[in-house]
């Protein structure tokens, strides 16, 4: 048995490890870190514009009741000077570029009083003089003009009207442009938060647009029966040249002109028997519409026997009829009185 000698010491927690298991050389894991988002997360998430949307969000949240107060003091003050300053609002009593100017300071009052942590009220005199330095240098912009803003933020109304028209409108010029920049940069962060909105609206925009534009694209196009296929009309009352645009000396897009006669038609020839469920008709559109009506839709096989399919009883521009599915050799266009008929152009579709 061991004992301990007098004085000897005693190694705090320092234990035999000889019965004890291995240790893991892991290295330990990341407390709170959670499995990676997937693609498709992240693509809606940057769609949706979540995390700046979050972020803007949470600034805007802190922008207090009393900030949002001094902002819209801040505006009003400018809009005012603005309306004061415009070329075509002269006044009878002499120059407003004065009145402009001061409100134009006090813009400038309000939107410094936003950035200050609650307080005593200040003057605009110390109000610019414990205002954050980099945000008056930035107004400012140059020494000369920061030193110009401290003598303007002291003067009072009457001091702003001193000096000659010149010199009034310059001042007013110069406080009008620090206004604007002050305001600006006291509600960038509610301008983040409607920027990341319109951001999130373009992007689903986008994303919608896309697939849509894709479909169209890659949709297969209609294919037209009676592309390449011959056809014969009833009589020829004018040569047309369609690829000229022009028929009879007249500059148009029909297709062919029949004389007047009783049931003036058009026919394709298939050559063999085809099916098709539905049409496109072009009605001559520069003159002459109702000679087409009544419209008679006939198909047969053996160009003696026909068989009527749809009609159009009433004046149209482009007729689109569809039907149960016909199989057939011929396809007749014909109007049930007498009358000419001349159409632009005549599609078969399966």
């Amino acid at each position: 048995m061991t004992t301990q000698e007098a004085g000897e010491v005693v190694v705090p927690n320092q234990v035999s490890t000889v019965n004890e298991p291995p240790r893991s050389t892991e290295p330990p894991r990341a407390a709170g870190r959670g499995p990676s988002k997937s693609l498709g997360k992240r693509v809606v998430d940057w769609v949706l514009a979540r995390n700046e949307l979050a972020q803007a969000r949470a600034d805007a949240a802190q922008f207090t009741v009393e900030q949002r107060e001094f902002l819209r003091r801040a505006k009003v003050a400018l809009e005012l000077g603005e309306l004061a300053f415009a070329p075509g609002n002269a006044v009878r009593s002499g120059s407003a570029a004065p009145l402009a100017a001061n409100l134009f300071r006090q813009a400038m009052y309000w939107a410094l009083l936003l950035h200050r942590p609650k307080g005593a009220p200040l003057s605009p005199e110390q109000l610019w003089a414990e205002a954050d330095p980099s945000l008056v240098r930035s107004v400012a912009g140059s020494e000369g003009e920061l030193a110009y803003f401290t003598v303007a933020m002291r003067s009072s109304f009457i001091e702003l009207a001193d000096g000659t028209d010149e010199a009034q409108r310059a001042s007013a010029i110069r406080l009008r442009g620090a206004a604007n920049r002050l305001v600006a940069t006291a509600q960038r962060v509610l301008w983040r938060l409607e920027w990341a909105k319109l951001k999130r609206l373009v992007r689903v925009g986008i994303a919608v647009l896309i697939p849509l534009l894709a479909i169209v694209w890659i949709w297969p196009k209609k294919v037209d029966l009676g592309k390449g296929a011959p056809w014969r009309v009833s009589s020829i009352g004018t040569e047309c040249h369609p690829e000229k645009s022009e028929c009879g000396g007249v500059t148009t897009k029909i297709l062919f002109h029949t004389l007047l006669e009783s049931n003036p038609w058009f026919e394709y020839d298939f050559g063999s028997p085809v099916s098709f469920s539905s049409l496109e008709i072009q009605n001559r559109s520069d003159f002459g519409p109702d000679r087409a009506v009544p419209l008679v839709v006939e198909v047969s096989n053996d160009d003696k026997s026909f068989k009527e399919v749809v009609r159009q009883p009433d004046s149209f521009t482009t007729w689109s009829p569809h039907f149960p599915t016909q199989r057939a050799r011929y396809l007749r266009l014909r109007v049930a009185r007498d009358s000419i008929l001349h159409l632009e152009s005549i599609k078969v579709h399966p």
